[in-house]
């Protein structure tokens, strides 16, 4: 199974990454601005994108606040399901803090995989800058 995995660097403490990565306010604000939950482990999550016909669904599998935010997808196009995406907020002995994205499960690297990879690096920055000004912007915006 392969895995998406990216580190990014934030000016920001650990509790403000995970509030927008643990709420639909946060989600929206970097992702799609047309998402509802996350409420907690358990609940789902629902994404659209412009010109998708149906939503991204993801259960949340694990949340520690500050720590770490998890969801599986339930639903989706059919190589994403069953895939999971993880965010472990790290903070180092100097107070620097980082998130360790990971979107693993993945069946092969061939067709979708190449631009999904692209994709997160893309939408990555978007949380960086939402936690580190307060001001949202979403790579999906519509």
């Amino acid at each position: 199974m392969a895995t998406i995995l990216l580190r990014m660097p934030v000016d920001a403490e650990s509790k403000a990454v995970h509030e927008n990565l643990a709420t639909s306010e946060g989600v929206n604000g970097w992702w799609s601005n047309h998402t509802s939950g996350p409420d907690g482990v358990g609940s789902t999550m629902k994404v659209a994108f412009p010109d998708a016909p149906i939503t991204f669904d993801f259960e949340v599998t694990d949340e520690r606040p500050g720590e770490r935010v998890a969801w599986r997808c339930l639903a989706g196009p059919p190589e994403w399901i069953g895939t999971d995406v993880s965010f472990d907020i790290e903070t180092d002995d100097e107070g620097n803090t980082s998130v360790l994205f990971s979107h693993s499960g993945w069946a092969t690297t061939e067709e979708s995989f190449p631009f999904i990879a692209y994709s997160w690096a893309q939408i990555l920055p978007r949380l960086k800058k939402l936690v580190e000004s307060g001001d949202p912007d979403p790579f999906f915006n519509f």
